[in-house]
């Protein structure tokens, strides 16, 4: 439903698009759930980015590296941090990119982990530099 990048059908959008935007799933490199979102991780795959800028280029791989550290790295945050869906995940991802960026997170995982928690409260409160 894109045209031009721009949404043909944002004023009769589905409920899915009510629901979501697609494309924090596709800038985190993740697919929105199972089998129950179906349509939306299709609408995901059909996302793509493009970028002008290295530095955008670089960002989006610092979100997507963010995602894949908090999905596949929970046992390293502290109790109740780390978001367990994928929208969750992926808005998580999006707060906290930039400790992604070169030259890159904590070497520790769990200090990575102490990292995140600490840059999404700064950005919760609208402290973030």
């Amino acid at each position: 439903m894109l045209s031009c990048a721009k949404c043909t059908i944002y004023a009769q959008r589905p409920q899915t698009c009510l629901d979501y935007d697609c494309r924090v799933f596709t800038a985190a490199g993740i697919e929105a759930g199972g089998a129950d979102k179906a349509v939306i991780n299709q609408r995901v795959k059909e996302w793509n980015f493009q970028f002008t800028a290295e530095q955008d280029r670089q960002a989006h791989a610092a979100i997507k590296a963010a995602a894949l550290f908090i999905r596949t790295a929970r046992a390293n945050f502290p109790p109740g941090t780390a978001p367990l869906n994928p929208l969750g995940i992926a808005a998580l991802a999006l707060r906290v990119y930039p400790l992604f960026l070169p030259p890159g997170p904590p070497a520790r995982p769990e200090d990575t982990a102490r990292a995140i928690v600490a840059k999404a409260a700064a950005f919760d409160r609208a402290e973030v530099p």
